[in-house]
């Protein structure tokens, strides 16, 4: 019986889906720099949730947006002498690669903010017709955070009062204030060509109602699951919360799952701190991808995670031995029964895959699986028992060469 651990309510809870089919929607990359490998612990624990859940014979449908228009883009855009499209396409188009060179599944869609601006209109007229916006004296539009009771569940703090508004897409360090912001930014000659001639006004969305008018087109006012990393919680979807309830009268998402920072040296992983780095990056210093994507499953997505070189070394060298087990095993021709093996890791494997997605001990019951096996000389039947566990492990991990 699979369990999630759900921010809202901080607790495990039994997965019961909405509907047929699991819809699913989680916050992509903000493309106007390469996203790094702290980054991608959060989009390969996405990746998991979707191949678990669909291992488990759920349909799934996942939304995956790119957000390519923010306050971070348009500067960056403007320093490297480019337009944000031609900057925004550069980095979308790296980051595509890493999923790719991670073995990560494609979303079934990958929205982009400027595409959908009509539907950033809709929902924010929606807000102020029902009270939960109003015009500043700047021309921008602004979320009342008075309006809305229930500000605050997700992050699970008391907030205090801060300042009236704020315009900016980033809140700084303070994590607990309380402040309206911008639903729709009015144009100002920093933007230089990036705005939308809309009945809002002249202007460019906001980032936090990006995601709601994105999820709400191609998943309705409520879905099952909402992700992100644990950065996205205050006050990204706190705000994703309110706008949608200020426009539809309910919270967008049943189930809300955040995966922890990456560590290096006990601080997150972060390019504002200068101590990031990206997969090209990795593999230039000739490490091998899956064995980056290795390291980043060996604790489950809510567990702290340190990042080292000797790590990734350490998790090449678990690579390899399971990949010449499997190799091994492919040339089986011995006499030994290996079916009690084989149901009893699937059983293991499966009970910390439903304890809230635990890759960290899912990979110890592969590597076990795959010591036992290599002491054995299985027949040729029970050879192929053993890789197919391997395969039904890998349909869900991702990591291992095909075979």
């Amino acid at each position: 019986m699979l369990k999630l651990f759900n921010t809202l309510t901080r607790q495990k809870e039994i997965f019961r889906p909405l509907g047929d089919i699991v819809d699913i929607y989680t916050c992509g990359p903000s493309v106007y720099q390469y996203a790094h490998i702290g980054n991608f612990r959060t989009f390969i624990f996405e990746d998991v949730l979707v191949r678990y859940l669909r291992a488990r014979g759920y349909r799934v449908k996942r939304v995956m947006n790119i957000t390519d228009i923010e306050d971070k883009a348009i500067t960056t855009a403007k320093k490297q002498g480019k337009t944000l499209r031609e900057m925004t396409e550069y980095y979308s188009k790296a980051f595509f690669e890493d999923m790719e060179m991670f073995n990560l599944l494609p979303a079934d869609v990958f929205p982009r903010a400027t595409e959908h601006i009509p539907e950033i209109v809709d929902i924010i007229k929606k807000l102020m017709e029902n009270g939960y916006a109003y015009r500043g004296k700047d021309g921008s539009i602004y979320y009342k955070v008075s309006r809305f009771g229930g500000w605050g569940e997700l992050i699970h703090l008391k907030l205090k009062p801060g300042k009236k508004k704020i315009k900016r897409d980033e809140w700084g360090e303070e994590s607990n204030i309380l402040s309206d912001f911008a639903l729709w930014k009015s144009y100002e000659k920093e933007d230089g060509d990036v705005f939308w001639e809309t009945e809002l006004g002249k202007g460019r969305p906001g980032w936090h109602i990006e995601c709601s008018a994105m999820a709400t087109k191609y998943l309705g006012t409520h879905f099952d699951i909402h992700g992100g990393g644990m950065d996205n919680i205050y006050p990204h979807h706190e705000n994703v919360i309110a706008q949608n309830f200020g426009a539809f009268r309910e919270n967008p998402s049943k189930y809300w799952l955040h995966c922890r920072h990456l560590m290096i040296n006990g601080k997150k992983m972060s390019k504002s701190l200068n101590n990031a780095y990206t997969l090209a990056e990795l593999v230039r210093m000739e490490f091998e991808p899956m064995a980056v994507k290795y390291l980043l499953l060996s604790m489950g997505y809510r567990r702290r995670l340190n990042f080292t070189f000797d790590g990734i070394e350490e998790c090449g060298k678990k690579l390899e031995k399971l990949h010449n087990i499997i190799e091994s095993l492919r040339n089986a021709n011995g006499r030994d029964d290996a079916s009690k093996l084989v149901k009893r890791a699937r059983r293991e494997f499966e009970r910390a895959m439903d304890d809230s997605l635990n890759t960290g001990k899912a990979l110890k019951v592969m590597e076990e699986f795959a010591d036992e096996a290599g002491k054995i000389s299985p027949g040729r039947e029970s050879a192929e028992e053993i890789l197919e566990a391997f395969r039904i492990f890998d349909s869900v991990l991702g990591l291992l060469k095909p075979f």
